[in-house]
């Protein structure tokens, strides 16, 4: 009975710590309780929108991955983190705190590695587009195989984890907090394993930041061949403009059939295709020839007819073969880039809390007296990371225009399946 007394007296006891700490950790709780929401409705949205509505690729694969991992994080890491804050006390006790530690530690790192998987995909489809790409399946057996070397990675986070005790008023009582055990409190171990956490986040930084920055140079040399290419039609074009006008065109033509010019047929306008396969979309320059009506070229039927099928035939190879092309690095330039920003919010959402990690395995005791904001500061930025697995659908929304296409029309489809 004494004995029973006694545990409801500490459980009353212990209550009345966790409710204190709660209402100091309000602002705390609230700000993860909005990542939670924001993050569940934006997470599941990409996940609905990239498996329905969008074709089978590699970087879908990818997308697929990292909103799965996040989505994860934000329907049980960012939950169970909330209890931890609320029972500050007690939650130690439970089995669920190495769970929670486990578990945010293999999505931190999960995320990392999907990154770097995404920028050897990215660096190989614009520095090496002749070499074998990466196919949904290989992306599907990365992803496989990412998870799994995480998951082995992550375990040492669950032993080092745990409970332990808090000191309260009373030298006779101690809670229990979700944090490193007191069996592994005095040891170099917590040292080792967020040492380990830190060379493995700057390799994959390093990493990253070189791929980034040779995709990055490939690109910029690109757009300035570009340019050139540009100024050099421009010159080009008016040379076209001043000295091949139809009339002349019309005259070589003439020339080439007549019977003193039967050693070099049509040799002027081939000569003019063969002096321009080297620029970029002049279509413009020579279909205004065409369309001119005050030099219309159907002068001569015959004659017309055949420089029309000329003009035609050269634009339509000229426009398709340059001006796709130009298409199509310009929309992979702007998946890079988009890619590239959710890197680099990673990084900067990973790095306060593994800066105060370290700092607290160095100085156990350095963060055990904050008061007031430097304590809501202080448990915000220890949870920074949590910020990565809500900010994916942000960025997806301000820089994919497909992304917001697809949204649009399914917001579209619902609004009208309510009115109906």
């Amino acid at each position: 009975m004494n004995s029973s007394l006694l545990q409801h007296d500490l459980d009353l006891y212990l209550r009345h710590y966790n409710n204190k700490h709660a209402i100091h950790s309000l602002p705390v709780i609230l700000f993860l309780a909005i990542l939670v929401l924001v993050g569940f409705a934006g997470n599941s949205l990409v996940c609905y929108v990239y498996l329905v509505k969008f074709k089978e690729s590699s970087l879908r694969c990818y997308i697929l991955a990292l909103a799965t991992f996040d989505l994860a994080t934000c329907v049980v890491c960012i939950p169970v983190e909330i209890a931890d804050i609320r029972y500050n006390y007690t939650f130690g006790q439970y089995t669920l705190c190495k769970m929670l530690r486990l578990l945010a530690t293999f999505s931190v790192i999960a995320s990392v590695t999907i990154l770097l998987a995404i920028a050897v995909d990215r660096y190989k489809r614009i520095c090496c587009p002749f070499d074998k790409q990466t196919t949904p399946l290989m992306a599907k057996v990365t992803i496989t195989v990412c998870s799994l070397t995480t998951f082995i990675v992550s375990l040492p986070a669950a032993a080092v984890n745990g409970s332990r005790s808090v000191s309260t008023d009373d030298i006779r009582i101690n809670g229990s907090g979700c944090t490193v055990t007191d069996d592994y409190n005095n040891t170099p171990y917590p040292l080792i394993y967020n040492g380990g956490q830190l060379i493995l986040f700057m390799s994959c930084i390093l990493s990253l930041s070189v791929l980034y920055g040779l995709i990055w140079r490939r690109v910029a040399r690109q757009q300035k061949r570009m340019n050139n290419v540009t100024e050099s039609d421009l010159t080009i074009e008016r040379k076209v403009q001043h000295k091949a006008t139809p009339t002349s065109i019309a005259k070589s033509l003439e020339d080439a059939h007549s019977p003193s010019a039967k050693g070099e047929p049509n040799m002027s306008l081939d000569k003019v295709e063969s002096n321009n396969s080297e620029s970029t979309c002049i279509m413009p320059t020579l279909e205004s020839f065409k369309n001119d009506n005050t030099c219309p070229l159907e002068a001569t039927p015959p004659l017309g007819s055949q420089i029309n099928r000329r003009l035609s035939t050269f634009g339509r190879r000229k426009s398709f073969s340059t001006c796709t092309s130009s298409h199509c690095d310009k929309g992979s330039q702007k998946t890079t880039r988009m890619l590239f920003l959710i890197t680099l919010v990673f990084v900067l959402s990973f790095l306060p809390h593994l800066g105060l990690m370290v700092t607290r395995a160095v100085n156990k005791n350095v963060f055990e007296n904050l008061h007031g904001v430097g304590f809501v500061a202080y448990n915000v930025f220890l949870r920074s990371y949590f910020i990565n697995s809500v900010s994916n659908p942000i960025l997806y929304s301000f820089c994919s225009v497909r992304f917001r296409q697809k949204l649009t029309q399914l917001w579209e489809s619902v609004a009208m399946t309510r009115n109906t």
